[in-house]
């Protein structure tokens, strides 16, 4: 190479350089995307119908890409589309729950009103139907926690299961709590039957007392932690969304969470069976009164 310089007018980097084979000097113009071209080159004399060649293959990244506006307005149609049919499913979901609802409290007006089950009986059914609806939330819940993939339908059913178990908990711990458990623990008059009185026949059994002075009451406590735990995980799934996808430690925290609640759910039931298979369930027969 013999000499180098700028040439301000022309903007070209131009080097002039002795071809050893040739024995002629050589022009070597990098002015065109960094391409080594020579005088013999017709690119030098064809420079802008090759541009416009190779600018139609898109070689040029610098070159402004063309915005298919058409497409767009097409897609944007069928995301509307798409939001109209959410908001339906949506509609229909909520409305398919007060229906559902409204069919409960209907069936129990006209069990309470011909005297096919009691109050309490009522209370107790419900309570352990609940404890079977927490299940299948929890099953819901968790699946949607490890699924590997997280379209738009699987954070609908992570927020309608999580929500649903926290409600369901609330409502048989209440139940339980303030329904049921009152025609338990309930004191016998002088001279009643202990068969219609659980704690009292427990309580004067020598052999079963644990049943009243520890099954029951770790039931009591035990139960009361399902809805906080999955008021919790509930919380956490409707307020972050799709954006517990990123966070793979957040999602095994909610997952833990769930397990212990569903598993202190299952502690309390299983107390609560070994209550009922050692005292008598009599008292379910009793009238309620508030």
């Amino acid at each position: 190479m013999t000499d180098t310089y700028d040439d301000l007018d022309d903007f070209d980097k131009v080097w002039y350089q002795d071809d050893p084979l040739l024995s002629q000097e050589v022009e070597v113009d990098f002015g065109f995307g960094e391409r080594p071209v020579f005088d013999d080159d017709p690119l030098v004399d064809d420079r802008l119908e090759t541009a416009e060649e190779f600018a139609a293959y898109g070689e040029f990244d610098d070159e402004p890409t063309v915005v298919a506006l058409p497409g767009r307005d097409r897609f944007r149609g069928a995301r509307g589309s798409r939001r109209k049919t959410t908001t339906l499913l949506h509609a229909s979901t909520i409305a398919i729950m007060v229906g559902i609802g409204a069919v409960g409290v209907v069936l129990s007006l006209v069990i309470l009103m011909g005297r096919l089950l009691t109050a309490r009986q009522l209370f107790f059914m419900a309570h352990s139907i609940l404890g079977v609806l927490i299940v299948n939330a929890f099953a819901l819940g968790v699946g949607t926690l490890l699924s590997s993939t997280d379209s738009r339908l699987t954070v609908a059913i992570r927020k309608l299961s999580t929500g649903s178990m926290a409600l369901l908990a609330w409502a048989a711990a209440i139940i339980g709590t303030w329904l049921v458990y009152p025609g338990y623990r309930a004191d016998a008059p002088p001279g009643a039957d202990l068969d219609l009185y659980p704690r009292q026949y427990l309580q004067q059994t020598a052999d079963l007392r644990f049943w009243d002075g520890f099954a029951m009451d770790w039931k009591m406590h035990v139960g009361w932690m399902t809805p906080f735990l999955a008021t919790a995980v509930a919380f956490v799934a409707l307020r972050y969304g799709r954006r517990l996808r990123a966070d793979f430690q957040v999602r095994k925290m909610l997952t833990n969470l769930l397990v212990l609640a569903v598993a202190t759910a299952a502690i309390a039931a299983v107390l609560g069976a070994l209550v009922n298979t050692a005292a008598p369930n009599d008292f379910l027969h009793r009238a309620w009164s508030p």
